[in-house]
């Protein structure tokens, strides 16, 4: 039995999604420059339960929960509870359904584990870009994109989908990069359907990203000058119509290697009502939800 506090069970924080959220205590140690989720706590009234024992207690009166991107459910020093967490939920309750999402390696044993129970996980690989140096700079705690790729064809290869979170795509470009490069080597690596968005940058994220003072970096914070409040947050983002712009040749890149891409509305909200674009307003699987 799991007596510590190392994680807690929390109402659901977006609208997209009626299921509780799993957070851990252990943060990022080297959070991305562009979060800010690793700053985020959550006042009383909204803790449904502490302590392993009792988030597994909890989680048997729900058909799945999501393990957050606020404290990533694979850095090393919460993978093991994670493993233990799904594993022991999936004895009590044969249709529950864990949503996660990482951008580190995840165990073999962890992996395992899913691809043994494929019918009923939800997995979501962030990769947002294939540019090694910028990635270095913007995810410095995150694995390599060799790494990331290489976990996404393990879990494809054995029949378990992954959604690709790209996210946030700030629609810049090294030297021979286009806009084409990620989906079609995240189409070789056999994903099938990914989640975009252009992301919000609070202040003390934005400035982050000009300190580093890579040129791409700049280009894509000079962009960003319409500040907004969205679902959790204030910040920049690109205006409106240069986000549609955006969107536009970001979706027609993914269909054109046969990737179904979607917004998220959790951070363009504005964007509900206005658009023709596919847009994610509410995350859907057979068995995800409340009972």
């Amino acid at each position: 039995m799991c007596k510590n506090n190392n994680v807690k069970l929390i109402k659901p924080m977006y609208p997209c999604q009626n299921v509780p959220v799993v957070v851990f205590k252990n943060r990022c140690p080297k959070p991305c420059l562009y979060c800010d989720l690793y700053q985020r706590d959550f006042p009383r009234e909204q803790v449904i339960a502490v302590s392993p024992d009792k988030v597994l207690n909890k989680l048997e009166g729900f058909k799945g929960a999501y393990f957050s991107a606020v404290s990533d459910c694979f850095l090393p020093s919460n993978r093991d509870l994670t493993h233990y967490l799904i594993e022991n939920i999936w004895k009590i309750r044969k249709d529950f359904v864990p949503l996660i999402v990482t951008k580190q390696v995840i165990p073999k044993k962890t992996v395992t584990l899913f691809i043994k129970n494929k019918h009923r996980i939800v997995v979501q690989i962030s990769i947002p870009s294939l540019n090694n140096k910028l990635i270095s700079i913007l995810e410095p705690g995150a694995a390599s994109i060799k790494e990331r790729l290489k976990i996404i064809k393990q879990f494809t290869g054995n029949g378990v989908p992954v959604i690709a979170v790209v996210m946030p795509w700030f629609d810049i470009y090294g030297k021979n990069e286009t806009v084409e490069n990620l989906p079609k080597k995240l189409s070789k690596a056999g994903v099938l359907r990914c989640i975009i968005g252009t992301g919000i940058l609070p202040d003390l994220q934005r400035q982050k990203m000009i300190n580093s003072q890579n040129e791409l970096i700049l280009e894509a914070v000079e962009k960003m000058t319409d500040k907004k409040r969205v679902t959790t947050k204030i910040g920049y983002t690109l205006p409106l119509r240069k986000r549609i712009l955006v969107f536009k040749k970001l979706i027609k890149a993914f269909n054109k290697y046969g990737i179904k891409a979607k917004i998220c509305t959790a951070d363009n909200p504005d964007l509900i009502n206005k658009t023709n674009l596919p847009l994610c307003t509410k995350f859907k699987h057979p068995n995800f939800g409340v009972i």
